[in-house]
């Protein structure tokens, strides 16, 4: 029973690890956007949408991000801040890939803040190390709930649902 119990606090930890390091990059990524909301609209601008989605999105990306980091935050809302924040490190990689292909016929700029200094390669590792952090976390909260879900079993009592 021990070391069920640290094996199930040993998750919380991996899964609450995860979730504060996106947390802390996602706040970053968006408070740097905002702060320069000016250059960051211009680099939205140089990206290859239509000028009128590039707007939007100048906006809507730290805007979302910081939601994400909101929900990241909270026990009840963190499963779906990650799964969240894999969705959007998944399509931010899709397009740097697209990019690096040339689909595009242009290399537009890249991001603002620390980002601004890497390369299309190494700001897609960099997505990708979070991406994974995004899986390892879902992966240790759905081991944590087959945890918790077995010592109900086993004690009888089945957990509230809802």
């Amino acid at each position: 029973m021990e070391t069920q119990l640290k094996s199930t606090n040993k998750l919380l930890k991996i899964r609450n690890s995860c979730a504060a390091l996106i947390a802390i990059m996602l706040c970053y990524a968006a408070l740097s956007k905002l702060a320069d909301y000016k250059v960051s609209k211009e680099q939205m601008l140089n990206q290859v949408f239509p000028d009128a989605i590039a707007l939007q999105l100048a906006w809507l990306v730290p805007v979302i991000e910081l939601l994400i980091v909101l929900t990241l935050v909270f026990e009840k809302t963190m499963l779906r801040g990650l799964y969240a924040s894999l969705l959007l490190m998944t399509a931010f990689s899709i397009y740097i890939s697209l990019t690096m292909s040339g689909l595009f016929g242009r290399t537009p700029c890249s991001c603002g803040g620390i980002l601004k200094n890497m390369s299309y390669s190494t700001h897609l590792l960099f997505n990708l190390f979070f991406i994974i952090l995004a899986v390892i976390g879902i992966k240790a909260d759905q081991r944590w709930l087959n945890h918790k879900w077995l010592n109900f079993k086993k004690k009888g009592d089945l957990p509230k649902i809802g």
